[in-house]
């Protein structure tokens, strides 16, 4: 399934990002040329594709069901450094799955309400 999605991140970029696995189920994505609100509506249209999709094991044939996933996305020229941008990604992450999963949020700007 990892793989899956790795390959599915990286239909996105037009070889314009890199995507890394960052940790146990979790990518980092870099996209070049976009804007956050591009690479958000990028990751929107795979999320909802994706959840679309009925996938099955090849190897015993049970389906998998339906397959979700959400995302954080930051501005690097919004924070102080690479760091400070990845811990608000990381952070809309945390609110995209503590909101109810299966969705998108943007980092809010340094000094922003949230």
């Amino acid at each position: 399934m990892l793989r899956l999605i790795a390959d599915l991140l990286s239909g996105i970029s037009d070889d314009k990002c890199h995507v890394s696995r960052h940790g146990g189920e979790e990518f980092v994505m870099i996209f070049r040329g976009c804007t956050l609100t591009e690479a958000k509506e990028r990751l929107d249209r795979l999320r909802e594709s994706l959840a679309e999709r009925r996938l099955v094991n090849r190897h015993n044939d049970e389906p998998f069901g339906k397959i979700t996933f959400s995302a954080g996305v930051a501005d690097v020229f919004d924070h102080p450094d690479p760091r400070a941008a990845l811990k608000a990604a990381d952070e809309a992450l945390y609110a995209a799955k503590t909101g109810g999963r299966n969705q998108i949020r943007v980092a809010p700007k340094p000094g922003t309400a949230r």
